[in-house]
């Protein structure tokens, strides 16, 4: 099972699934991609009050069950959008579900403003360990030419991390 990588993410926009599959493809050969689904998916206006509620309140609600299990893989990478400052609650319950599973964990997000240093320190919590690497991508960035450097950067961390 030697460098065996997960990416596990949760986008409601798709901003951060365009940023996972690039993660994944970065990573090279033999990468997992492991989608956050909710059996209630966030649509319109009510989704959007729902979201930030959820953020707000630190809530984690219900995920459907991982296809994958993260203590199979030598590093789990793990992202999602960040909404009023805090990690988009079904990331949240992800971590407190499976993020003591993984050995090494990497954590990415997508954000319009600011917030996720403390986002990554609650799933670091939630994880009950702290990540190897981090990397932001913030509204202005999603271009993927405009944060070439932070992903190369990101994964090379990642990858020493998961060596060792």
């Amino acid at each position: 099972m030697s460098n065996r990588t997960l990416v596990a993410y949760f986008s409601m926009t798709g901003n951060t699934q365009k940023l996972a599959q690039e993660v994944r493809v970065a990573f090279g050969e033999g990468v997992d991609l492991e989608e956050i689904r909710e059996p209630h998916p966030r649509h319109g206006a009510t989704g959007m009050v729902r979201s930030l509620f959820d953020a707000m309140t630190r809530r984690r609600p219900p995920i459907a069950p991982a296809t994958r299990d993260p203590a199979n893989y030598d590093l789990v990478v793990l992202g999602g959008p960040v909404w009023a400052g805090r990690m988009a609650p079904p990331v949240r319950t992800y971590a407190r579900r499976y993020g003591a599973k993984a050995r090494q964990l990497a954590f990415f997000c997508t954000e319009d403003s600011t917030g996720a240093d403390q986002a990554f320190a609650d799933l670091a919590k939630l994880c009950q360990h702290a990540p190897k690497a981090t990397m932001i991508v913030d509204s202005e960035h999603l271009e993927p030419d405009s944060h070439r450097a932070y992903l190369a950067h990101f994964v090379a961390a990642a990858k020493r991390a998961a060596a060792h």
